[in-house]
C-alpha cells in the first residue's frame, strides 16, 4: 500500500460581504436595487419597517353597505319550481307556460285578521305582488324556451332516427 500525502483541499476565495444596515433608510444603495433599476428615496413609505405599535392596530369598523349596492333577493314563485323540476319531468313546463296567462291575486282573507300580510298597508302589498308577478314571468318564460326547446330536439331526432330507418 503506498502511502503518498494527498495535496491540501484549496481555500475558498472571500466572499463579498456588505455593511448592515443600521436604518431602514439610508443613503446606501443595494446592488439588486441597482441592477433593476429602483430608486430608493428618503420619502416613500414603502422603504419604511412598520413598528410594533402600527402593526396592532385594529380594523376598520363594520359599516353597513350603502343601499344602492344590496340587491333584493328574488321572491320564490311556483314557475321556479316549475321550471326547475321539469328537467326532471317536462310536462311541469306545461304547468308553467299557463301561469302566463293566469293572473296573479292575494290570497282571499277568510277574517279580516287572517290576511296576507296583515303587518303592511295596501300600498305595500301591491309592491309585494308586483314583485312576486316580475318573478313569476320570468320563470314562466323559462318555462316556455325550455318546452320549445324540448320539442324542437324531440322533432330533430325523431326525423333523424326515421331518416336513419328509412334508408
Amino acid at each position: 500500500m503506498d502511502c503518498q500525502p494527498q495535496s491540501p483541499i484549496p481555500t475558498p476565495s472571500a466572499a463579498v460581504t456588505y455593511p448592515a444596515r443600521s436604518s431602514p433608510v439610508q443613503n446606501t444603495t443595494n446592488i439588486v436595487d441597482d441592477f433593476f433599476g429602483s430608486a430608493r428615496t428618503r420619502d416613500s413609505r414603502h422603504d419604511r419597517r412598520i413598528s410594533a405599535a402600527e402593526s396592532t392596530l385594529a380594523p376598520p369598523p363594520y359599516m353597513e353597505a350603502p343601499q344602492y349596492t344590496e340587491r333584493a333577493q328574488e321572491p320564490v314563485t311556483l314557475a321556479m319550481y316549475m321550471f326547475k323540476f321539469g328537467f326532471l319531468f317536462p310536462p311541469f313546463w306545461i304547468m308553467g307556460v299557463i301561469i302566463l296567462c293566469s293572473p296573479l291575486r292575494a290570497p282571499p282573507a277568510a277574517t279580516p285578521s287572517a290576511a296576507w300580510l296583515p303587518e303592511k298597508t295596501d300600498a305595500e302589498r301591491q309592491v309585494v305582488i308586483d314583485r312576486m308577478r316580475v318573478a313569476e314571468l320570468k320563470w314562466a318564460k323559462r318555462c316556455l324556451y325550455a318546452l320549445i326547446a324540448l320539442i324542437l330536439f324531440s322533432v330533430a331526432a325523431g326525423v333523424t332516427v326515421w331518416a336513419i330507418l328509412r334508408s
